[in-house]
């Protein structure tokens, strides 16, 4: 039987990793482009958050993100969190 405090580790543990994806447009009188996402690592499952357009994309990676908006600007990406052995702690 699974106690809340063993769930409690599972969420800490399992946590997606956060990070941002930004950058200027080429054209200097459109606005930037700035978004919010989680990736979880282990499974090539990533979800961003762009607010301009009220959308949120699912893909495989951050730095999938940053192509997919390289086209309209130069785009960086910045992780809040650096990665760990979680994956390997879930086991």
């Amino acid at each position: 039987m699974t106690s809340i405090a063993t769930l409690a580790e599972l969420a800490r543990l399992a946590r997606p990793r956060l990070f941002a994806v930004y950058g200027l447009r080429h054209h200097p009188d459109a606005p930037p482009i700035i978004g919010w996402g989680m990736e979880f690592e282990g499974q090539d499952d990533v979800l961003f958050y762009l607010p301009e357009d009220s959308v949120t994309h699912h893909t495989v990676s951050a730095e999938r993100v940053a192509q997919r908006f390289a086209s309209l600007g130069e785009m960086h990406i910045d992780w809040f969190d650096e990665p760990s052995d979680r994956a390997e702690q879930l086991r």
